[in-house]
């Protein structure tokens, strides 16, 4: 059981509570701030569109999609970046009674051109409306924000290289000035870690923060893969020397093999404080399914003590999906359902864009069209497709579980598709791997066709079946069954049994081609296109009138033994 009750006379009270991951679906590189009552957490959002999720709970345990930080052009531009670049690992402060949130922007990640670009930090008042980026001088990632309580001066801390031609990281720091992003001190080494400090190092992800006259160092090392570490090391300034906490790494699940714990790849962590005086650290780890995560990186949160000046974390034992601790309610496991009509003209704040949109690519609500009496969303497709580095005519969902069901319900249409348009569903990855069931013109025939196609290092497979009708019907449902193992595409016609077309196991959306990195973990699509061509002026419009989302039990093992 999650919660367990605990009789003490009169008194009711639920212990072990918390469940891990805290949020689920790909949400890396937590950074958590709490202000007043209220935690807030925002996560990376690489090519996804708006930028940088922000969520907030009253209670470490539920936590809700708040805003976004980057929500226009002016804020981030994602014009052609490859999946795995963007917007990377944000870090939240309160200075001076304003949120601020410094991160950076990776333009490209690929084999042939891997910039780097300048970091950035944008304040508000609210977490909802953002100032434009302010840039500062130095260069790398993973930029934060620390004020010093006892002089009232702000520094920037970041993983930088040392120099352009050595390019060897390192954590850097200098004292920034919050109007011009430029450094108003010496620019300086802070401290590198506890790895070999070579041209493989990453020690990245810095957070500062002060305790009991200390202040505090709090990094990431090891890359974001299996050897995934938090260590941290203290100085009486924050310019160091720095002093290695006698137990580090603080946080490894690696250390007991990685192909022992489910959870992996722990690290990139920030600390909190309760108004109780309780500690917790948020972090990023991956849930290890048969050797791959297909849900990438998520959030999770885990309990900190004090000895000697020293923090431990979980107590030192290693993080387990089955443990649980703390004493506020936790999540309904499995969730509700998740419901959309798209009958507001604005979309749910869960749904996403790739990339920065330059042109409407879909339209909510009530529709004016008379084709569509009823609401939904008709989308106004493009030349691009889900395999392009643009941005096609599509919204998609992160997938929240392992063990789900994404369904959506086809609008009808007044007139048949043509060859290269489609209007379907996806699991997506990125342009490489993402898995589609949908309708077409059908390929070398005449008339409109289901079909699937899945996505395999470079090979495309594909399924088609006469539909058999000069138009879309209004009793389509396209379904994509979730399971942690495989993924199984299919469609239902009115009450006719499901009709399963394809499936693939959940591996293949879990990593990248060959010298291609990904960063994120799977979402869910909607999407309609001209797969290189202009939707034709006669085409029909096309779209979704309801997506529905429901959850079961995960029953994801401690260890990543499958048969």
């Amino acid at each position: 059981m999650r919660v367990t009750i605990v009789l003490l006379g009169s008194l009711l009270a639920a212990v072990d509570a918390i469940k891990n991951p805290i949020i689920s679906g790909w949400n890396p590189d937590p950074s958590i701030l709490r202000v007043g009552k209220e935690y807030f957490i925002a996560t990376s959002s690489f090519e996804y569109f708006p930028g940088t999720p922000i969520y907030k709970s009253t209670d470490l345990a539920n936590w809700e999609l708040y805003s976004h930080a980057q929500t226009t052009p002016e804020h981030v531009q994602l014009y052609g970046v490859p999946t795995g670049a963007g917007v990377w690992a944000p870090s939240l402060s309160f200075i001076n009674g304003q949120f601020y949130l410094a991160s950076m922007t990776r333009w490209t990640y690929d084999p042939t051109a891997r910039v780097w670009p300048r970091v950035y930090f944008s304040s508000s008042k609210d977490l909802i409306t953002w100032t434009k980026p302010t840039w500062c001088e130095p260069w790398g990632i993973d930029p934060s924000l620390f004020q010093d309580p006892v002089t009232g001066k702000t520094y920037l801390n970041l993983m930088a290289p040392n120099n352009n031609i050595d390019r060897i990281w390192g954590i850097y720091q200098c004292e920034v000035s919050l109007t011009t992003g430029n450094c108003v001190g010496e620019y300086i080494s802070l401290w590198n870690g506890t790895l070999p400090h070579n041209s493989s190092a990453r020690d990245e992800g810095p957070k500062m923060f002060y305790k009991d006259e200390y202040y505090y160092l709090l990094i990431a090392e090891g890359g974001t893969d299996d050897l995934h570490r938090a260590t941290i090391a203290r100085s009486s300034s924050p310019q160091g020397p720095w002093t290695p906490a006698p137990n580090n790494p603080i946080l490894f699940n690696g250390a007991y093999g990685y192909d022992n714990f489910t959870v992996q790849s722990t690290g990139h962590a920030t600390f909190v404080e309760t108004l109780e005086g309780d500690w917790y650290a948020a972090f990023l780890a991956r849930r290890k399914i048969n050797g791959t995560s297909p849900l990438g990186r998520e959030t999770f949160l885990t309990t900190v003590t004090w000895k000697e000046g020293w923090p431990t974390l979980n107590d030192g034992k290693p993080i387990l999906l089955s443990e649980s601790f703390g004493s506020t309610p936790d999540q309904t496991y499995p969730p509700p359902p998740f419901k959309d009509t798209f009958s507001n003209s604005d979309l749910d704040p869960s749904w996403y864009q790739l990339r920065v949109p330059y042109t409407n690519n879909y339209n909510t609500g009530k529709t004016k069209n008379s084709k569509y009496p009823t609401s939904g969303i008709i989308f106004s497709p493009n030349v691009f497709s889900l395999s392009d580095r643009d941005t096609p005519s599509a919204v998609l969902r992160k997938q929240k579980s392992l063990n789900m069901t994404f369904s959506a319900a086809l609008l009808a249409t007044n007139g048949s598709l043509g060859y290269l348009q489609s209007v379907g569903i996806s699991a997506y990855l990125s342009e490489f791997q993402h898995q589609d069931i949908g309708i077409r013109g059908c390929v070398n025939q005449t008339g409109m066709c289901m079909y699937s196609t899945l996505l395999m290092n470079g090979t495309s497979v594909t399924n088609q079946i006469p539909l058999n009708s000069t138009s879309i019907p209004d009793n389509i449902t396209l379904i994509i069954r979730a399971e942690p193992l495989k993924y199984t595409f299919g469609f239902t016609i009115g009450s006719e049994p499901t009709v399963w077309m394809a499936n693939i196991a959940s591996s293949w959306l879990a990593f990248a081609p060959a010298n291609w990195f990904v960063f994120e973990g799977a979402s869910f699509a909607l999407f309609a296109s001209g797969n290189g061509n202009p939707w034709s002026f006669d085409a029909p419009a096309v779209g979704f009138k309801e997506v529905n989302e429901v959850y079961f039990e995960e029953g994801i093992p401690d260890h990543d033994v499958w048969a």
